[in-house]
């Protein structure tokens, strides 16, 4: 009976203590954590403990966090035990997903931590355009391409142009804002412009709700309708992909592929002639 009873009596130590230590590990987690958003790169966290542990016995918090990026590594920050169960966390990217975990430490264990929330942050300034480029295609047509930021800081949203004209003065008119959507190739035509005129256009970036910095490219269109055709043969920054420009592709074909043609032709009946002149010679004479 003796081993028996010591056994048992053993078993109800081992309960008891594990129910205890579960009790005190689930009221000693922060509760009612909340993360709130204060700008595009801090958010505030505010937590609340249970009775069961006083301010003595709290020797700091931790919190962990870690963005939505699966490359991103978790981060911790060991907070001092203060009466006011907040912290601002700074340096976050804007507008991403976070997760946020907040646990107690005291002088015997660290312990679980509280269940995760997630938050975003808000958004920025997008970064701006990349590669402008401006492309004179007539006396009457300019032609802008870019690539989409790097960032857009908030939702893919889109690009606002303004077109001014330069005058004599020195100054600058304003013609035209129109705005663009994002697509994989960006480009926007400006059309019935004035020959032999100087012209700049800014291009920024937008999220819906924040602009980037402007980037700012000039042009100036072909003096004449002559001079058109004279640029085809600027190897410069010159497209056929755009089916809105007046001196179209097939012209451009015409006008490249006719001189080509010729050219070939020219060489296969001058190699036809060399090679007849040529047999002519190596062929024997026979005599009479």
């Amino acid at each position: 009976m003796g081993p028996i009873f010591t056994a048992l009596l053993g078993k109800i130590v081992i309960i008891l203590g594990f129910l205890a230590t579960s009790t005190e590990s689930v009221v000693s987690i922060p509760s009612r954590v909340h993360v709130e958003p204060v700008s595009s790169e801090a958010v505030r966290v505010d937590w609340t403990m249970a009775e069961s542990l006083t301010q003595e016995e709290i020797k700091s918090y931790v919190i962990y966090y870690k963005s939505s990026s699966l490359a991103s590594e978790e981060t911790s920050v060991v907070i001092g035990s203060r009466r006011e169960q907040w912290y601002t966390i700074t340096g976050l990217e804007p507008f991403t997903d976070y997760t946020f975990c907040v646990a107690v430490v005291t002088d015997v264990m660290e312990f679980n931590r509280s269940a995760p929330v997630r938050t975003r942050t808000r958004e920025a300034d997008p970064l701006a355009p990349r590669n402008v480029i401006i492309w004179t295609m007539s006396s009457r047509q300019l032609r802008m391409t870019w690539e989409e930021p790097t960032r857009w800081n908030g939702p893919v949203g889109g690009y606002v142009i303004s077109l001014k004209q330069v005058v004599i003065t020195g100054g600058m008119t304003s013609l035209a804002t129109v705005r663009v959507s994002n697509h994989t190739l960006n480009s926007h035509v400006f059309g019935n412009l004035q020959p032999d005129t100087r012209y700049e256009i800014y291009i920024r970036s937008h999220n819906g709700v924040h602009y980037s910095s402007p980037v700012r490219v000039r042009a100036s269109t072909l003096k004449t309708e002559n001079a058109d055709i004279r640029r085809l043969y600027d190897p410069t920054k010159y497209s056929l992909s755009s089916e809105h420009y007046d001196f179209g592709a097939d012209k451009v074909a015409v006008l490249v592929l006719l001189p080509v043609a010729a050219l070939f032709t020219f060489g296969i009946v001058s190699l036809a002639y060399f090679r007849n002149k040529q047999q002519q010679e190596d062929t024997p004479e026979v005599a009479c």
